[in-house]
């Protein structure tokens, strides 16, 4: 999905799809047509306004000529706190007998001839109208941009310029109802991520790592504009529209790809992954390289409760299933889940974090790994995991507590388990709130014979891995190593911190959405690391 996101090295983030939540002042496109849409499956909640429905309308009519579906009883309506998004309809407008939502059902549908990416800005995209494989929504004899732009610019980055051009078309444009939809771009407030917040916004992110992120993703996108832009303006007797495409529209295609698009391998065939790589993309290209835009399908909104699996359905036509595996009642919002992501990743890449509640809590600090490079910030992650982690974990909450969904679900490394008196390192209590992984590979690096651990986080993720139980002399030196390597790690993170907030004046008080939202990020990240250092004080 490398039409992704642009990360720090000290925050991995991975993208899905988000509805941004600001939308509701958002003034839609020019009418393409006189065509009028049935707004029947449109909820009638007060806040969905009479050019909203409209513009859904167009959308979800739009889809379903194409091949999409929305099962009958959902409907697409403005939450008072989500904005746009899906839920059951209320029980007045459903059949008799269908009051319930069983687990099982298909929410909804995105044909692949309505997806748009790189691929649609390649030559020969496709039929024209409703094709039968990524890339066949638009026909074109030529590619869509120059070749010299075509043979330089990275495709992530020639996917969002192909979606600046669709903005640009207007009502000319095939994905017209779709992008009417977004958020439009000279509306930043409703679409900027916090790479893109103004200064003052920004800056109650300083002493965190997402503030590391965020100066890493504005320098990869001014990078990336600033090489295609050139390609374009050197091509200008080919393409003399080159100054139209600005660096407003850029941010904004950075944007809506990073917080709405999927990986190619998660949507195209299942059943050959290697067959539709080799079919769709160009030589030397990867099939996650860049990533996909799936109409209607990114109403839905997060939750990382929520049960559900992305079905490839072989058609016709050719599509990506949303089956959600819980029960609705009417009226409940009906949601996604983007994966199992930290509030970290949450922020940088959908602008949203998880508050937390008694039952349910996602706010972790992220720690590099020793050597690993951290993530790649050269490309964007859309769509639900599937790479390693390239970091560790430090928890508000003990990894085994119910509430930690995310951290639970990173296993121990199973190929190397330390062995002491009070049982494995890791369940030791002083470490709690600390990823497993980290305590072992803190215990590689600081053991006396450091030869006899194999790098336990590098070979320890997978669950196949064969057990191995390792014993060391002196393991309360060992464990001792351990505790003053994470406090002087945790000490400078907390005084960073501290000395960031100090510095933007002690009590000043949020002043908009954006300011309250990483103020409270902010404090929840002081909160992870004072409460591990209680931890190892114990």
């Amino acid at each position: 999905m490398q039409d992704t996101k642009q990360v720090s090295r000290a925050v991995q983030v991975e993208l899905p799809n988000r509805d941004d939540p600001r939308l509701d002042d958002l003034e839609p496109l020019p009418a393409a047509s006189p065509t009028h849409y049935s707004l029947a499956w449109c909820g009638t909640h007060p806040a969905m306004k009479e050019r909203d429905q409209s513009r859904f309308g167009a959308l979800v009519s739009w889809a379903q000529q194409h091949g999409a579906e929305l099962h009958p009883s959902l409907e697409v309506y403005c939450d008072p706190v989500t904005k746009f998004s899906i839920r059951a309809k209320e029980k007045e407008q459903l059949p008799a007998g269908e009051a319930l939502l069983q687990p099982g059902f298909a929410a909804f549908s995105c044909p692949f001839s309505i997806t748009l990416s790189y691929l649609n800005a390649l030559p020969s995209g496709g039929s024209g109208t409703a094709g039968s494989s990524l890339g066949d929504s638009l026909a074109v004899a030529v590619a869509a941009f120059p070749p010299r732009f075509m043979a330089t610019v990275p495709p992530h980055v020639i996917g969002r310029f192909f979606l600046m051009q669709q903005y640009l078309l207007g009502a000319e444009s095939f994905w017209y109802p779709y992008i009417a939809t977004l958020p439009q771009p000279e509306q930043p407030a409703a679409w900027a991520l916090p790479a893109f917040w103004p200064d003052d916004d920004a800056a109650f992110l300083d002493g965190t790592n997402a503030r590391v992120a965020v100066d890493e993703m504005q320098a990869n996108a001014r990078r990336e504009f600033k090489q295609a832009r050139k390609a374009l303006k050197e091509d200008a007797d080919m393409f003399p529209q080159w100054q139209e495409y600005t660096r407003l529209l850029y941010n904004w295609a950075f944007c809506i790809f990073t917080s709405r698009s999927f990986r190619p391998s998660l949507i195209a065939s299942a059943h050959a992954p290697d067959a539709i790589a080799q079919a769709l993309v160009p030589r030397g290209c990867g099939i996650d390289d860049f990533s996909v835009l799936q109409p209607l399908f990114d109403i839905a909104n997060h939750s990382m409760t929520s049960r559900y699996t992305w079905d490839v359905s072989l058609g016709p036509p050719p599509c990506c299933r949303l089956v959600c595996l819980d029960a609705y009642g009417p009226g409940e919002q009906v949601y996604n889940n983007y994966g199992l992501k930290t509030n970290s990743e949450l922020l940088l890449g959908y602008g949203f974090v998880v508050p937390e509640t008694a039952a349910l809590h996602n706010d972790y600090v992220h720690v590099r790994k020793r050597g690993g490079g951290g993530s790649d910030s050269s490309s964007e992650s859309a769509g639900g995991g599937g790479d390693k982690p390239k970091d560790f974990l430090i928890s508000l909450r003990p990894l085994t507590d119910p509430s930690s969904v995310v951290g639970r679900a990173r296993p121990p490394p199973s190929c190397t388990l330390l062995s002491t008196s009070r049982g494995p390192l890791h369940l030791m209590p002083e470490f709690a709130h600390f990823e497993p992984a980290l305590v072992y590979d803190l215990a590689e690096a600081l053991s006396a014979r450091p030869e006899t651990l194999p790098a336990a986080a590098e070979e320890g993720r997978g669950a196949d891995a064969q057990a191995v139980e390792l014993v060391v002399e002196d393991e309360d030196a060992l464990v001792g190593r351990i505790k003053e390597a994470l406090a002087a790690k945790l000490q400078y993170d907390y005084q960073r911190l501290e000395e960031a907030v100090a510095a933007g004046g002690d009590g000043v008080e949020p002043a908009n959405q954006n300011q309250q939202l990483a103020h409270e990020y902010r404090r929840q990240c002081g909160k992870v690391l004072l409460a591990a250092l209680q931890s190892l004080a114990a």
